[in-house]
């Protein structure tokens, strides 16, 4: 990887930069543990692209929200090209989080975007020759599907594995133009001793995370994960009903939309995904739920958004605002936990906010009782019926 007389683009190179660029696959991935420098040798990877390749490139780094990628992957990248000196305020360009750089021995120019997917016009509007998607588990599937439409070389992939469940395991580790790199803190040499011993205590006060963020090895976060024994079956062998209700938490840009449908059965809660969209405005909610059969169905929303439900209550929809207030979503959590739950096997999203949601741990590994606010959009939805149906507070409800 010689730069014929360029000044080098890194020193130090940690092993993670020479396993992707030595991969010819597609998606080259790496999963690691925490400090295992996968970042740090991703942007020293883009930087070495931006000296060494002979064609011009268009490479994206993307991360879920914009304040995320600045303070960690874009910050990451700034440093990389000062410490390498391809760094000025002529190819950064602030406003528009781009980096244009000129290599005159090779007469092209690269440009490199900072995006964020609650951008969705820039991620679904333009093409590039590279991804780099920086902590991947954090990305819904269409997200992905999305970026991978729209980048014709290959996609580089970050992340940490501790979601049980996830669309990477599914849609990207099994295929056979794919890479998969598992690396941990012991491969990155510039850590201090002191670190190391650090990030080695937690070997000791708890396995499960330790496996994750220590060995950087897919894990099943069992003690914190507030349901455990739901059961799944297809759809089409839901029993009948008397009355099928909805659930509905709003979304649109950083969140999807999420719908689900749910009959009890006796002591049995049937539930089935209807939707998980982002970019869903409440007239094109009200014409999914009107052209799947749903428009004399009683949705229950989340009633933080008052003037969302009487939009959809003008555009005929039977909505109501649910039943929220101090301690429901225990409440709701606690309720839900009285039923036998089964859930569709065709609710793809929902089966994984199943596996990955959590209860919140401590810095000190005591978990207590209120639920990580991720990976909640169909449980919050559920969560919205159950609790103002069910609850012996039913009769508050929020018109």
């Amino acid at each position: 990887m010689e730069t014929s007389g360029r000044q080098e683009v890194t020193q130090y190179l940690n092993k993670q930069f020479y396993q992707i660029h030595e991969s010819k696959a597609r998606f080259r991935v790496q999963q690691g543990g925490t400090r295992s420098g996968k970042t740090w040798a991703c942007c020293q990877y883009i930087a070495f692209l931006l000296t060494d390749s002979p064609k011009p490139l268009v490479i994206s780094i993307i991360r879920k929200t914009l304040p995320a990628l600045k303070g960690s992957v874009q910050r990451d990248f700034i440093h990389i090209l000062q410490e390498t000196g391809i760094y000025w305020d002529g190819v950064h360009n602030k406003a528009e989080n781009t980096f244009k750089y000129y290599d005159g021995e090779n007469n092209v120019e690269h440009l490199v975007e900072m995006l964020s997917v609650d951008e969705p016009q820039k991620i679904r509007g333009r093409k590039r020759n590279i991804a780099l998607l920086e902590e991947t588990n954090e990305l819904l599937l269409e997200d992905f599907r999305q970026i991978n439409m729209r980048t014709t070389d290959y996609i580089i992939m970050t992340f940490n594995p501790s979601d049980p469940v996830h669309w990477i395991y599914d849609e990207v580790i099994p295929r056979n133009d794919c890479d998969l790199f598992i690396t941990t803190y012991k491969d990155n040499k510039h850590l201090s001793p002191e670190l190391v011993k650090e990030i080695e205590r937690m070997r000791e006060r708890d396995v499960d995370y330790w496996r994750v963020y220590g060995q950087g090895q897919r894990a099943v976060l069992s003690r914190r994960q507030i349901y455990n024994n739901w059961k799944f079956i297809n759809y089409k062998d839901f029993p009948e009903a008397d009355y099928i209700y909805l659930g509905l938490d709003f979304g649109f840009s950083n969140d999807p939309l999420a719908i689900c449908e749910v009959r009890k059965v006796g002591d049995k809660l049937y539930v089935h995904e209807i939707c998980y969209k982002k970019g869903m405005t409440n007239q094109d909610t009200a014409n999914f739920l009107i052209d799947n059969g749903y428009n004399d169905t009683l949705v229950y929303c989340d009633s933080a958004e008052p003037k969302s439900i009487e939009e959809l209550k003008r555009l005929n929809i039977y909505a109501k605002g649910a039943i929220k207030g101090q301690g429901s979503i225990n409440a709701g959590i606690s309720l839900i936990k009285e039923f036998d739950v089964y859930l569709s096997n065709e609710s793809k999203n929902f089966i994984d906010e199943y596996h990955s949601y959590y209860w919140h741990e401590l810095k000190d590994g005591t978990i207590i009782n209120k639920p990580m606010d991720r990976m909640n959009h169909l449980q919050d939805a559920l969560r919205y019926i159950v609790y103002s149906v069910y609850s012996k507070r039913n009769d508050f409800f929020v018109i």
